[in-house]
């Protein structure tokens, strides 16, 4: 077992810079690693206490998926204080070796976060379940972040022993909403991060037949068409989804239209912009209620809703789609810390009942 030393770092300030790091040979020693915690601690000075709401725990399964989510991971464990606890289990690379990385975040004088990277690979990976076990803390709920495919054995464990499960079905073939559905029949506590990105088109359709002069028309839609960007996502099966579990006898249809703007996707500015449209990402909702038909559309950072059939022509709302920052929309899930969103479950057992014959 090695060490390497540094300080506790700040809140909003990187991490790597200020990490206690130590290898192990065989077996984590969780009691090493909680007294590395208590140096972090310590390091940064007095605290007058150590503030947490649950373990978040994120399962990955090599360095660069850890790396695309580590900002997200910190910024929404930062948002909702917690113990991080970061398993990348990679068992690609046949070399065996196992490390841990702590530090802790201060914010307001008290400790926000606690963070520990546990690293795996090779035949190593088989410890790190148990030391995850052993480094949560046992009085308050655990929300694992899935970062892999919604299936196997590791995974039932996890269904068994969290208090609620986040993945991403927008990161995935959408095929794999057939898994989630079956997950989800059987009672288990999913969220979805693809479900907090349809949230705008959502609130826009909602908004929209809740106006005075509309209202009419809520009890009449027969059928619902949804436009996918590039190809079809998870995003816009979800949104058909959430509509059927709402709408008695509705017909619907889905379908890809166009291609992903690259220079759009690969833009970066010093301002906070609404999310690129990316590939299956929903661009259009079009419902229809005879006589009327509302169109909802994507165009930049706006969600515009119109109507033909009652007032032609005539845009009937609007909203701005939130600024895209890391964390945001696992921030939006972690507001539930414990079971499921009922909503989500039928919108997503829904929309696996669209997926081709043969994928389900």
């Amino acid at each position: 077992m090695s060490e390497a030393y540094g300080e506790p770092i700040s809140a909003g300030a990187s991490p790597h810079g200020g990490e206690l790091t130590v290898r192990f040979d065989k077996a984590v020693d969780v009691g090493r690693i909680e007294m590395l915690l208590r140096q972090a601690r310590e390091r940064g000075g007095p605290a007058p206490e150590t503030v947490s709401t649950l373990n978040l725990v994120a399962i990955l399964f090599n360095a660069a998926q850890y790396e695309r989510a580590r900002e997200a991971l910190e910024v929404a464990g930062t948002l909702h204080p917690c113990r991080l606890l970061a398993l990348v289990a990679d068992e690609v690379i046949e070399e065996e070796s196992l490390t841990a990385s702590v530090s802790v975040v201060r914010s307001g004088g008290a400790i926000t976060m606690e963070r520990v990277v546990l690293t795996a690979t090779g035949r190593a990976v088989r410890h790190l379940e148990s030391a995850m076990m052993g480094l949560l803390r046992p009085d308050l709920p655990m929300v694992v972040v899935w970062g892999g495919r919604p299936h196997g054995d590791l995974l039932k464990r996890v269904v068994d022993s969290a208090d609620r499960i986040i993945t991403d079905s927008g990161a995935r073939p959408p095929s794999h909403l057939a898994e989630t559905a079956k997950l989800l029949s059987r009672g288990a506590p999913l969220g979805d991060l693809a479900w907090a990105r349809i949230f705008p088109w959502q609130s826009l359709a909602a908004e929209t037949l809740d106006l005075p002069n509309l209202r009419e028309h809520r009890g009449n839609i027969r059928k619902a068409r949804v436009l996918c960007a590039g190809a079809v996502g998870s995003e816009g099966l979800l949104l058909l989804g959430w509509l059927q579990s709402r709408i008695k006898r509705l017909e619907v249809e889905i379908a890809a239209e166009g291609h992903v703007d690259e220079a759009s996707s690969a833009r970066s500015t010093a301002v906070p912009r609404a999310a690129p449209m990316g590939l299956g990402h929903v661009k259009l909702l079009e419902l229809t209620a005879p006589p009327a038909t509302f169109t909802l559309h994507r165009e930049k950072d706006l969600l515009l809703a119109q109507v033909k059939g009652d007032d032609d022509g005539w845009c009937a709302h609007r909203i701005r789609l939130p600024p895209e920052t890391p964390g945001r929309l696992l921030a939006l899930e972690l507001k539930l810390l414990s079971g499921r969103d009922e909503l989500y479950a039928q919108a997503a057992i829904a929309a696996a009942k669209l997926l081709p014959a043969g994928r389900t």
